[in-house]
């Protein structure tokens, strides 16, 4: 009897725990698109009143998770070309990212850092609004999917539970 409870405790956390892990992808791409967007607000302050080199100021500032690893990967191909960038978004993990957030992505970075200030500001301005859109996507989707590969582990481990008892 006992061996059953803990036997069947075991078997739902092991199916949450299951649960958790399938939900990995939507957490990690709301906390991309925030952090993205975070960049994005601190980069238009950065052109409009500081202008620091660029250098200097990705230094400034502490991202998580694979934005970071992608803000690493760009400032290292930035003193080579950018072709080396593309192939790092190519090859890398990004699989949370569609086909158009990709081509995003890239377009993002290759302006960065380009021209004048004013053309700079108004092209990452327009981009807020595309981030924007990307963000609440992701925080949608995660809050619709990631619970419920959650709730489907939970509720698999009872029904195991059920067919054990």
């Amino acid at each position: 009897m006992i061996t059953k409870f803990f036997l069947g405790i075991a078997i739902v956390a092991f199916t949450s725990f299951c649960g958790y892990i399938f939900a990995k992808k939507y957490r990690i791409r709301k906390l991309f698109f925030s952090q993205w967007k975070e960049f994005n607000e601190r980069f238009l302050n950065e052109i409009s009143y500081y202008k620091r080199p660029l250098g200097e100021f990705s230094s400034k500032y502490v991202y998580k998770g694979e934005f970071n690893d992608l803000l690493e990967s760009y400032f290292s191909c930035l003193s080579r070309e950018m072709s080396g960038f593309t192939q790092i978004l190519k090859n890398a993990d990004y699989g949370f990212l569609s086909r158009e957030e990709k081509a995003a992505v890239y377009d993002y970075f290759t302006m960065l850092g380009k021209g004048d200030s004013l053309s700079q500001k108004s092209y990452f301005s327009a981009a807020k609004e595309t981030l924007g859109k990307f963000q609440t996507n992701a925080e949608t989707t995660y809050k619709k999917y990631g619970d419920l590969y959650i709730k489907l582990g939970f509720l698999c481990g009872l029904f195991l539970l059920i067919l054990i008892i």
